[in-house]
């Protein structure tokens, strides 16, 4: 029996989560550079006239940083609490460093009610273009997204290096993503 022609030549297939993790990690790593000006400009122009908080994050090593947003809408951010549980806090209040070296509100900062989020900004480490991300394994966002409003749209931030034609492995409670924002802009996933 012949095998099937791929469909993608050239992209990756490293298999499960872990394989795609290591790739995007060795792609990093080849210097493909994160144009976070572009990815923020992007996004701004599709989050003009959005009535509520933008849920966005503080941008681990590798992540597109689009701390320069916080100034632009009221956002909000995540903070990990043992076990993995994320709640979500006004932008603009006092920090501390996580262990994993990313900043996030003190202990105790006021929530924003997930009913308020109008748009959530998801990092992931790869995404595919249907919108299925695959993160850093502790599913945190896949906890988190599913209590937002039915319909709140859901972007995955990526540089377009760590966006892939090919579908990436997912499981049953993997959250996809409604929209991609790269530095191409904002473009709504593939169904």
């Amino acid at each position: 029996m012949t095998p099937a022609a791929d469909p993608h030549p050239g992209d990756p297939h490293p298999g499960d989560k872990a394989g795609w993790r290591a790739w995007a990690a060795a792609r990093r790593a080849d210097g493909h550079p994160i144009d976070h000006a572009a990815v923020a400009a992007g996004l701004r122009a599709f989050l003009v006239g959005l009535d509520g908080w933008v849920l966005t994050y503080r941008p681990m090593a590798g992540e597109v940083d689009l701390d320069v947003l916080l100034v632009d809408h009221r956002c909000a951010v995540t903070r990990t609490h043992g076990g993995g549980r994320l709640t979500v806090h006004p932008a603009g209040g006092p920090v501390e460093r996580h262990r994993f070296g990313y900043l996030q509100p003190v202990d105790g900062a006021p929530e924003v009610p997930l009913g308020d989020i109008a748009a959530a900004l998801v990092p992931g480490v790869v995404f595919d273009r249907h919108g299925v991300r695959v993160g850093h394994g502790a599913g945190h966002y896949d906890r988190l997204l599913p209590r937002l409003r039915p319909g709140t749209p859901l972007l995955g931030v990526t540089p377009e290096a760590l966006l892939v034609a090919v579908r990436l492995p997912s499981e049953a409670h993997d959250v996809r993503m409604t929209h991609l924002a790269t530095e191409l802009g904002v473009t709504s996933a593939e169904s």
